[in-house]
């Protein structure tokens, strides 16, 4: 379930928040940081502006709300039975939320919001924690399945895997992402490969 935007006084509607949000993250795809606005917003969802701001003090927090519901979402934490399995799942839904519009327009606001405010820098810890907390689950059961060693840091083998997916789809050309979207398994494998490999290495 995605997140509740601070209320203003009005019960809240879930489905409404969700079209809000949604049609935030469609507008920033599209028109990028320069020109979005809360107006636009409210043109794109076919409401007026008050019912943004009746949820919303600013814009940057109903962009922040619109990154963490879909956060929420990418929390994929399938017990297969082997870290290969379980990585594969993450990445799998990962690379696939990147190559979304959606999906894309979430991981420019973050790094925007973040070189511009520190006053929602808890807002932003809060959804990198959320986003990390299915991988360090992963590297926990496998653990207590004996596939690591309990020493094993979690932190670097986590970032290694976001970043290895990011700069996957960085690296894929426009007309090849209907092809990756259609196997992402297949191209998520030997990253993952490498991860679980790393995670291994100190149980020798």
């Amino acid at each position: 379930m995605p997140r509740q935007a601070t209320p203003h006084g009005r019960p809240r509607n879930p489905e409404l928040d969700e079209k809000l949000m949604t049609a935030a993250l469609l507008e920033y795809a599209q028109l990028g940081r320069g020109a979005f606005t809360m107006q636009g917003v409210a043109r794109r969802a076919g409401v007026g502006k008050s019912a943004l701001y009746l949820r919303w003090e600013n814009k940057e927090q109903l962009l922040l709300d619109s990154v963490e519901s879909v956060a929420l979402n990418l929390r994929v934490n399938v017990d297969t039975g082997s870290l290969t399995g379980d990585l594969t799942a993450l990445a799998t839904a990962l690379l696939d939320h990147f190559l979304d519009p959606i999906g894309w327009a979430t991981l420019r606001i973050t790094i925007d919001v973040t070189a511009d405010s520190t006053d929602l820098q808890p807002t932003l810890g809060r959804i990198a924690r959320t986003l990390r907390s299915a991988a360090a689950e992963a590297f926990k059961r496998a653990v207590a399945r004996g596939e690591m060693a309990p020493e094993t840091a979690h932190e670097p083998l986590i970032q290694s895997l976001f970043g290895a997916v990011l700069m996957h789809r960085l690296s894929q050309p426009r007309e090849a992402c209907a092809h990756t979207r259609a196997h992402l398994a297949e191209q998520v494998g030997p990253l993952v490969d490498v991860v679980v490999r790393s995670a291994q290495q100190q149980k020798k």
